[in-house]
């Protein structure tokens, strides 16, 4: 097996003059050829072997995608340092956890912002010696105490003048990577993800869901995202020469869309929900004849001509309106609604759902482009083996698992068993064509005091595919009934305003609205007739805000953080039981 700058250097020489990245530059996207993006990684990795930067030191990465992350990646790996990267939501109390913890030496990061965090924590973290910046405002009057402050282009101009001969210090079974985990039931633990790792799992994974090199990806989802960093970057760009482009951000995708035209998409359900939720709100807001057309155009059988002329006449142009030239797009994270699933199906852009976690780096499983079932995560990669537990835990088992938690012997044992089957804490089943199927989170599941059993996510995902909920958070452990806080999609509850003769505009006084509250219970009464009775929620409070990643409600793939949100909401949650 390779090493990444290893299988890196083979794909630059092989496509030396195509383009390797793509990012936007005074308005335009420009491109970065596979070439010029090798030699600039082997100036930079001279740079930080002047810095000081040795085989097995930390190098941490705070910073939106850009062109200088996977840049800074590529040095740090050949010369057999350590990657760790940071995303850039998270609150400097969780940085400072991340960077304390893997005693990381360098931090590159990307703006003001970020650096704003960093000196909030700077004094408590003694072991970070040098931090390189991209973009500061003003440096000179920022210069932490005790720290070495220096931009990414002197650190570059190091490079060019270094003379010491560059060798690729990485070995496969290096850990290349310390990836902390989400969070969601307490602070991230760090994952130690080796070059092995990354390479088989890239590898596996384009064999079960091609990529070439005449693939052009958009990359949004941050590339501390291991989905993002292992298909979205080594299995795209390193393993297969595939050219990547990065969105400006989340707020400039459906433009983005249009002007790189990808064939291929990475992305999380919640994306998927938003351009759901935007594509009906265009139409109904269109009405008449348009509206009419869609209804019919959705109702068409497949591969009839009906279907072909709905295509011509409505679908065709949707899919312009993304860029018009999807392969496929990739769905991971978190679960897929199998409804959505089907709805892009009809539509003409097929969204391939597979499974993984940040310690199996991290795909497991996923559907094939020509044999997809809506509903399940797929089935596993090739040199994977899958178990299901007794109590329906999935255990896992292949070269993609990884070495360990970081400074963390007893959690790894607890996590690895002895025979080296990994896990992963979720339930669920193997179909009798070997599909495997999601249950929930073992840590999530809720047991009301009658005994009975309810997984939030599957509730929560029937919620969210209502068209006046945006997010729903449903909790019940150990209490006799499910209640629910929700968001409502507040541009669809505005235009239904005047309808229902509601004057106020403004989300702290709609919360409390009797018609709204009644024209939401309505909604979530239809909901609940497709649920058991124990699984049917008896009591919900709608909330002015959606949740967010600022508040740490979030984690940066967009999975709620059951105990925050529990706890910024106690009083709510107590007064849905009388309390």
């Amino acid at each position: 097996m390779q090493t990444i700058p290893q299988k890196f250097n083979e794909t630059a020489a092989k496509f030396a003059k195509r383009p390797a990245l793509k990012f936007k530059y005074n308005g335009a996207y420009i491109s970065l050829s596979f070439a010029e993006l090798q030699k600039r990684v082997q100036t930079m990795a001279r740079g930080l072997q002047s810095l000081g930067l040795r085989r097995g030191d930390r190098v941490a990465i705070l910073s939106e995608n850009r062109s200088e992350w996977v840049r800074a990646d590529l040095a740090v790996l050949t010369l057999g340092a350590i990657t760790v990267p940071v995303h850039t939501t998270l609150s400097p109390k969780i940085i400072q956890h991340i960077l304390a913890d893997c005693g990381a030496k360098v931090l590159l990061l990307s703006q003001q912002q970020y650096f704003n965090k960093v000196m909030l924590i700077a004094n408590d973290l003694p072991e970070l010696q040098v931090i390189i910046y991209i973009d500061l405002d003003q440096p000179e009057s920022h210069q932490p105490e005790g720290k070495k402050l220096i931009s990414l282009q002197a650190v570059m101009a190091e490079g060019e003048k270094s003379t010491v001969e560059l060798l690729d210090q990485s070995r496969p079974d290096d850990v290349a990577s310390i990836v902390y985990t989400s969070g969601t039931t307490a602070m991230p633990k760090g994952v130690m993800l080796t070059h092995n790792n990354f390479i088989f799992n890239a590898m596996a994974a384009t064999t079960a869901v091609p990529i070439t090199e005449c693939d052009s990806f958009l990359s949004f989802l941050p590339l501390t995202h291991v989905l993002e960093r292992t298909v979205g970057y080594y299995a795209s760009l390193v393993c297969n020469g595939a050219c990547v482009a990065y969105a400006e951000n989340i707020k400039t995708l459906s433009l983005n869309l249009r002007e790189v035209k990808p064939t291929v998409l990475v992305s999380v359900p919640r994306v998927f929900e938003k351009i759901h939720r935007d594509i009906w709100e265009k139409v109904r807001t269109a009405g008449g004849i348009k509206y009419r057309l869609f209804l019919w155009a959705m109702k068409q059988p497949p591969r009839t001509f009906r279907h072909w002329l709905a295509d011509f006449l409505v679908f065709a142009k949707i899919r312009a309106k993304l860029g018009g030239r999807f392969r496929f797009t990739i769905s991971g994270g978190a679960t897929l609604n199998h409804k959505l699933a089907r709805f892009f199906s009809r539509v003409g852009i097929k969204i391939v759902e597979g499974y993984g976690l940040t310690e199996t780096a991290p795909v497991v499983t996923v559907n094939r482009l020509d044999n997809i079932k809506f509903g399940t995560v797929g089935t596993q990669l090739p040199g994977v083996e899958i178990k299901i537990a007794p109590d329906k835990e999935i255990l896992i088992h292949g070269p993609n698992v990884m070495k360990g938690y970081y400074n963390q012997p007893a959690l790894t044992a607890e996590a690895i068993d002895t025979d080296g089957w990994f896990h992963t804490g979720d339930l669920g089943f193997l179909s009798s064509e070997g599909f495997l199927v999601i249950i929930g989170r073992k840590k999530e599941m809720i047991c009301l005091s009658n005994g009975k059993i309810v997984w939030p996510e599957q509730v929560e995902l029937e919620l969210n595919s209502d068209h006046f909920i945006a997010q729903s958070f449903v909790y019940g452990d150990n209490k006799s009934y499910l209640v629910a806080l929700i968001a409502p999609a507040w541009q669809e509850v505005n235009r239904n305003l005047e309808q229902l003769g509601i004057v106020s505009r403004e989300p702290d006084e709609l919360i409390k609205e009797p018609k709204l509250i009644s024209l939401i219970k309505k909604h979530l009464d239809a909901i609940n007739e497709q649920f058991a009775d124990w699984e049917k929620i008896r009591e919900f409070k709608i909330l002015p805000r959606e949740f967010s990643q600022e508040k740490d409600e979030l984690t940066p793939t967009l999975k709620l953080r059951r105990k925050v949100i529990e706890g910024h909401y106690q009083k709510e949650i107590e007064g849905m039981y009388g309390g």
